[in-house]
């Protein structure tokens, strides 16, 4: 322990407690934006009466506006000071309003206002998740500096998402469907969610402690100073480029999903099977992440994790035809591949503030954190007009299904995705920060606060 103390005070082992308490941040915001995610398309088309057209254009609108505040609110995290910290303030005083704003978003509102009034709300609530969930994000760089601790936050926290989501997708019916009243089935349900959404972000905020950052006053640097060092950061420009194609294939494959079970599978009654080995296997891939890392480094392990990921969509295109269980076995390296990449990814991300704080003078993890959420969600958003597009350029006809579209979608589902992970790892194998060289600069930080005392 000798050398992690010479490394710096906030180089410490995170115990297991604030750990699961870090993990349920992300599930509550997988309860708020799972519910969200999984049922207001639905909601807005068949209970509040809009038409796709009208549904889609509240989603694009409300998602670009919320990417461009990503960076905004990136900036906003590193002008905070509070006695709480940098970051868990976000979740202390975010909590309320974004579990009142998940319920706004299923409010009945009749007459010729209801577009607007979906527009509004919608866009109000991708806000203030943002606001709680940037901070939440980047809060595993200030909890602590030990690199194998952050690998195992991220567990935790990936572990705990899927939690929540497989919450919501079993239980959501049934606190909706005894309601004669849909409107009311669905207030009542998003409303059950918000409140255990809210307690569960509170909880993160009491059981955590910045511990990184803290122990030195330093003045909030310059919107020049920020925008030098994220431009500046060459491991987080990569990592950035490796997300864009990683969510990419992640999100065409989401959406292709529902198409394949029906289609390629011919089962519908399969699709609570499909899900079931898939998140299982994703929660392995999850799980296996951290001692994985401690033997080959993150690096390493998402190299091998995509040639896993790609040898998986490539086995289920050209051998598994209508075998079922060769299709979930490729699946299931897909999926092994998505939870190891997500861990590795977010662990990352997080060491390229201490890149940043060495090499330009300034940490900025709400500048960093913000500008890489706004690069995952430009990344789904071209992800799903990818698979949107793709289904057109193939000649997809829900009433008249062609053996091109056929194709499409089997395409869709395994060589498109496994192109994409062919290219991210062009730019992964760029990423420099290895961990020898990110505990080199950890030490050179702490030497140098040492040094201008």
């Amino acid at each position: 322990m000798e050398t992690e103390k010479k490394l710096s005070t906030s180089y410490v082992v995170i115990g297991i407690k604030e750990k699961i308490g870090y993990g349920f941040g992300d599930l509550a915001s997988n309860l708020s934006f799972g519910f969200v995610s999984l049922f207001l398309l639905f909601f807005y088309t068949n209970i509040y009466g809009l038409s796709a057209t009208q549904a889609s254009l509240i989603f694009v609108i409300a998602r670009v506006i919320d990417a461009i505040f990503n960076i905004l609110i990136g900036f906003a995290i590193d002008k905070t000071h509070s006695r709480y910290g940098k970051l868990r303030p976000w979740l202390l005083y975010g909590a309320i309003p974004l579990g009142f704003l998940t319920v706004l978003c299923f409010i009945p509102f009749g007459g010729q206002a209801k577009f607007s009034f979906a527009l509004i709300s919608y866009t109000i609530y991708c806000l203030a998740y943002t606001a709680v969930n940037t901070p939440y994000s980047a809060l595993t760089n200030r909890l602590t500096q030990h690199e194998a601790s952050r690998s195992s936050l991220s567990v935790y926290r990936f572990v705990l998402a899927i939690v929540g989501y497989l919450i919501v997708s079993t239980t959501a019916d049934l606190l909706i469907s005894p309601f004669n009243d849909k409107q009311l089935g669905y207030v009542f349900a998003v409303s059950c969610f918000a409140l255990l959404a809210t307690f569960l972000f509170l909880a993160c905020f009491g059981m955590t402690k910045e511990r990184v950052g803290e122990e030195e006053e330093t003045p909030a640097p310059t919107l020049r100073e920020m925008f030098r060092a994220v431009v500046g950061n060459t491991p987080l420009i990569n990592l950035s480029l490796f997300t864009v194609f990683f969510y990419i294939a992640y999100t065409v494959w989401m959406a292709i999903a529902i198409y394949f079970i029906k289609y390629i599978i011919g089962n519908e009654g399969f699709t609570a099977t499909f899900f079931i080995i898939q998140s299982a296997a994703y929660i392995l891939g999850t799980v296996i992440s951290e001692k994985i890392i401690a033997i080959m480094g993150k690096k390493k392990m998402v190299q091998v994790a995509l040639l896993i990921g790609v040898l998986g969509v490539l086995m289920q295109y050209f051998v598994a035809a209508n075998n079922i269980w060769l299709i979930m076995s490729g699946v299931s390296l897909f999926s092994i591949t998505l939870g190891m990449g997500f861990v590795a990814m977010w662990s990352m991300i997080a060491d390229t503030v201490e890149y940043a704080e060495w090499h330009h003078g300034v940490r900025i993890e709400g500048a960093i954190y913000g500008f890489f959420n706004f690069i995952t969600k430009i990344a789904m958003a071209i992800g799903g007009g990818c698979a949107g597009w793709m289904l057109d350029y193939y000649h997809y006809e829900a009433g008249n299904i062609s053996a091109s579209a056929l194709n499409g979608i089997n395409i869709l589902m395994t060589l498109f995705p496994g192109a994409m992970f062919a290219i991210s790892a062009i730019f992964i194998a760029a990423y420099s920060l290895d961990e020898k060289t990110y505990r080199d600069i950890v030490q050179k930080i702490s030497l140098r606060k040492q040094n201008a005392l």
